[in-house]
C-alpha cells in the first residue's frame, strides 16, 4: 500500500521524534546502568532549574504579597497598640526612677525612715529667692500637710544646720539661709571650745557662696584646719551642738590684731539643696 504525498510529509516528523526519543531513552538507560546521568538530562537539569527556581521566588513574592495587603490592616492596628503601650512604659518607667532617686536623695540627705516616728518635720524645695548681689540665699519649702511650721524654726539636713523658718504663708515657709549676707550665729570649735560668730565670707558676692567666716576668735584660739564647728547655744537664735562646717584656713584679722578669722566651709551643699529638716522650736 502507498502512502500519498500528504501522509508521508506528516509521518516523517513524527518517525523522526520517535527515532530521537528512543536514542535519548537508550542513552539514559545505558548511563543509568553505569550509575551516571546522561547528557542530555545533565542538560534538561542544568537548563530547568533556573527556571524552576524563578517561578517558585515569583510564587513566594505573590503570595507574601497577596498576604500583606490581607492582613495590612491588623498589622496596622497591632502596630499603634504595641506603640502605644512602649511609650506608656517608657513613662512609667521614668516616673518611677524620678520616685527612686527622690526617695533615695531624701533618705540620705535627711537619714529619714519611713517607719520612723519623729518630731521634725520633713519637706522639699519649692522655689529660691534672689536677692541684692545675685545671691540665692532664701529657699521656699513645702510642709506636709497637717503639720505646722512657725517662725523661728530651726531648718537642717542630716549633714549639718542649714538655716531658720523666718516667714510662713499657708503651706509655704521661707528659711533664711546661714550663708545669706544678713545671717549670722554664735559657733564654738567642737575640739577645743573657742567661740566664735559665723558669718558668710565677704569676697563671695556672685551666685551661692559657699564659704563662711568664723571671726571674733582670740589670737591665743587652739583652733586648727580640719577642725569641726558646731553651733554655741549662745546667740538665743539655734540649739547649741548642730554642726556647721570645717576649717579651712586661718587668717589673722586685718582689722584686728589680736583675732583671726577663720574660713569654714559648710557642710551642706547648698547649690544641691533639695530637703530639709523643720525642727519645730519650744
Amino acid at each position: 500500500m502507498r502512502l500519498d504525498t500528504t501522509t508521508r510529509k506528516t509521518l516523517k516528523p513524527l518517525l523522526l521524534m520517535a527515532a530521537v526519543a528512543m536514542v535519548f531513552t537508550i542513552w539514559q538507560h545505558a548511563a543509568w546502568a553505569r550509575g551516571r546521568v546522561s547528557l542530555p538530562e545533565y542538560m534538561c537539569q542544568a537548563l530547568g532549574w533556573p527556571v524552576m527556581s524563578a517561578g517558585t521566588k515569583i510564587n513566594e513574592v505573590i503570595r507574601d504579597t497577596g498576604c500583606s495587603v490581607f492582613l495590612a490592616g491588623s498589622l496596622a492596628a497591632d502596630n499603634h497598640r504595641l506603640r502605644q503601650e512602649r511609650d506608656e512604659l517608657i513613662a512609667e518607667k521614668i516616673l518611677l526612677t524620678e520616685y527612686f532617686r527622690e526617695n533615695k536623695a531624701f533618705r540620705e540627705k535627711l537619714g529619714f525612715e519611713l517607719d520612723q516616728q519623729v518630731k521634725d518635720i520633713p519637706a522639699w524645695i519649692v522655689g529660691r529667692t534672689s536677692t541684692s548681689g545675685g545671691q540665692r540665699c532664701r529657699i521656699h519649702i513645702q510642709i506636709p500637710e497637717n503639720r505646722e511650721v512657725h517662725q523661728g524654726d530651726i531648718v537642717r539636713e542630716a549633714a549639718g544646720l542649714v538655716g531658720r523658718v523666718i516667714e510662713v504663708r499657708g503651706r509655704i515657709a521661707i528659711v533664711l539661709l546661714m550663708i545669706d549676707p544678713q545671717h549670722g550665729l554664735g559657733a564654738r570649735v567642737q575640739r577645743s571650745r573657742a567661740v566664735g560668730v559665723i558669718k558668710p565670707a565677704r569676697q563671695w558676692h556672685e551666685g551661692w557662696p559657699d564659704r563662711l567666716y568664723m571671726e571674733y576668735l582670740r589670737r591665743s584660739a587652739d583652733i586648727r584646719i580640719g577642725d569641726i564647728i558646731i553651733t554655741s547655744g549662745e546667740d538665743g537664735i539655734y540649739p547649741a551642738a548642730i554642726p556647721i562646717g570645717v576649717v579651712e584656713a586661718i587668717n589673722v584679722s586685718a582689722e584686728h590684731a589680736q583675732t583671726v578669722a577663720v574660713t569654714v566651709r559648710p557642710f551642706v551643699d547648698f547649690q544641691h539643696l533639695a530637703y530639709v529638716w523643720v525642727v519645730p522650736q519650744p
